[in-house]
């Protein structure tokens, strides 16, 4: 009989309990990795959630008891965060460890942050799909899906985070993703300024001349929350290279060093 994975998932097991025995680990992303349904009867079917981010990490949820943070996706997620406000919904779905806390606002905050500004715009950008010369058209649609969608939607889920820090007696490790998140990191380490944030990015990262298609305080306010992490992780060295060249442009107060590949800025370190 091959015990081979059998032995690698007790060894993993035992070298996450040994990590995180005095901490707690908080994950936060768009997309959670269930979804609540509203079936015929008035109740709840649950599903596993969709996207790369749950595909990637989904392996976790077996092994760690831990808080996923995520939006509210539908109507059934919408009342299971009514029903349970400030509190984690613990997973039914077979094999799961974890504890579900949703973000639910607005649907009309929901919109803008994610319908007019991450996808339509960010995701584009990042991808150096925009031809520069006619678009992308930044206009007062653009200025108020960030001020009244993407701001809000990322204070949220930054606060939720530190509240969920609070409940740990070590130092919380804060794990954020992907590029609906590029401020949560500002915001809690505003207030919680001893957990361990680690932000990664599952898209490229363009070179600073593209992100000048973003209005100026833009791209700065999410160089200045992403250096907040402790580590920032990207898929790639050009990713890397690319970032550090944006900071260095866009952060006159950071001292990039990129050798070390990694920036001095407020009195930290963010790898």
């Amino acid at each position: 009989v091959d015990t081979t994975h059998g032995d690698h998932r007790r060894d993993l097991n035992k070298l996450c309990s040994s990590l995180l025995s005095e901490h707690s680990l908080i994950l936060a992303s768009n997309r959670g990795p269930i979804e609540h349904h509203v079936n015929p009867h008035g109740g709840y079917d649950v599903r596993r959630g969709s996207g790369g981010v749950v595909t990637a990490l989904n392996s976790l949820s077996s092994i760690l008891d831990f808080t996923w943070i995520a939006s509210a996706m539908g109507e059934g997620d919408r009342r299971i965060a009514s029903e349970n406000v400030g509190q984690k919904v613990r997973s039914q779905m077979p094999g799961q460890k974890m504890g579900v806390r949703y973000v639910s606002l607005p649907r009309g905050v929901y919109h803008k942050h994610y319908n007019v500004f991450c996808n339509p715009l960010l995701w584009f950008l990042q991808h150096y799909m925009w031809n520069s010369p006619y678009n992308p058209n930044v206009d007062y649609k653009i200025h108020d899906a960030w001020k009244t969608g993407y701001v809000p939607v990322n204070e949220e889920f930054g606060r939720v985070v530190v509240e969920e820090g609070r409940k740990s007696s070590g130092r919380p490790i804060v794990m954020i993703h992907d590029y609906h998140l590029y401020l949560a990191a500002g915001f809690v380490r505003e207030r919680l300024p001893n957990a361990m944030i680690q932000h990664f990015v599952h898209i490229p990262w363009p070179n600073p001349r593209y992100w000048k298609l973003l209005p100026d305080y833009m791209r700065v306010q999410i160089c200045q929350s992403l250096t907040a992490s402790d580590y920032v992780g990207f898929q790639s060295l050009e990713d890397v290279r690319n970032f550090l060249d944006s900071c260095e442009e866009f952060l006159p107060n950071a001292r990039v060093d990129h050798n070390e590949r990694c920036v001095h800025i407020d009195g930290r370190l963010s790898r």
